[in-house]
């Protein structure tokens, strides 16, 4: 079919876009890369730097518990990027955006967002002796859901909210850490 799209006979080496234009897949290998780093993980870094206790009663306050729970999630987003980029549909390219062709203003609002970002964060480590980490953390995770002008503000705002709240009521009572309070609000 010329003009028209093909398929390509080692998909995972080569994708092909929808305007035929073959595109070497280096998501297979990122995959690759980060399957690869969680094994290093589990298999070396965990074991050899987090000391665990033999004396934990419950399997979920292990030192070595969440770090296991990350690896294991890094391993299986590796192993999706690796399967969706081999038997997925093609990837089909995007124009590249050059930097020259914007204007000047967008310019100045990516730096501006990209500056109020860093000014929450330092805020947010500010705040949290005083507003404690569960409120500091909602306004944080609220301001910076407006200022990348989320699609879904409704979603990010009852996230920004239960989110906080619910990672606090595991710490807390499930787990048995102190999670930092504010001065004016006392979580029980």
């Amino acid at each position: 079919m010329p003009g028209g799209p093909r398929t390509a006979p080692f998909p995972i080496f080569i994708c092909v876009a929808q305007n035929g234009m073959k595109l070497h897949s280096k998501d297979v290998w990122l995959g690759a890369g980060v399957v690869t780093f969680g094994v290093f993980l589990l298999v070396y870094a965990i074991p050899v730097f987090v000391a665990s206790p033999s004396n934990v009663r419950v399997m979920f306050l292990s030192p070595t518990f969440w770090p296991d729970i990350i690896s294991w999630l890094i391993i299986v987003l590796g192993a999706t990027l690796i399967i969706t980029r081999m038997f997925g549909p093609p990837v089909v390219a995007s124009e590249p955006v050059d930097v020259s062709e914007m204007s000047r203003d967008e310019i100045n609002f990516a730096w501006a967002r990209l500056v109020a970002i860093a000014v929450i964060m330092v805020g947010l480590v500010m705040s949290t002796p005083i507003l404690g980490m569960v409120l500091s953390t909602a306004l944080a995770f609220a301001l910076i859901s407006a200022i990348v002008s989320t699609p879904r503000p409704v979603t990010a705002l009852l996230v920004a909210i239960l989110l906080p709240l619910m990672l606090y009521a595991f710490f807390a009572h499930v787990a048995g850490v102190s999670v930092p309070q504010g001065r004016f609000l006392s979580l029980p």
